[in-house]
């Protein structure tokens, strides 16, 4: 339904004009559309680089949200006859059918979804069935 499932960093950031915008010709600044991160009291605290030169936003500075999930399996062997088997094993991943939700939205110049929004969710509880012969 296209609904938004929730922000990972709830109010505390909003989307702002880039400060770079007002650096340009104010007959142009119209037509820029770059945004900037501030937080609530309104100071920048994440914005796009000036063309030509390169961010010093390091890797990995983001903590997005933690996910866990209770995988298990279970076999049995049946022996038919001296040197034949029979397997069944069943893989089961998510058992507990926890949603694991997906990454948050990290473009800050994406106007269509709102920065740290997390639209999606991942993981549901599948179950693999395998049977085995062995000669």
């Amino acid at each position: 339904d296209g609904a938004i499932a929730g922000n990972y960093f709830g109010d505390a950031y909003h989307k702002v004009t880039d400060p770079q915008c007002s650096t340009i010709t104010s007959s142009l600044q119209s037509f820029c559309t770059v945004t900037a991160i501030a937080d609530s009291s309104g100071k920048i605290v994440l914005q796009n680089p000036r063309p030509g030169t390169r961010g010093n936003l390091g890797q990995k500075v983001l903590e997005l949200p933690g996910m866990w999930s209770l995988d298990g399996a279970i076999s049995k062997s049946f022996r038919i006859r001296e040197g034949k088997r029979f397997q069944v094993r069943m893989d089961a991943t998510n058992i507990l059918n926890h949603p694991v939700p997906a990454d948050p939205n990290l473009d800050i110049n994406n106007a269509d979804v709102p920065f740290g929004s997390i639209n999606t969710k991942m993981g549901q509880r599948q179950f693999q069935l395998q049977l085995r012969l062995e000669f």
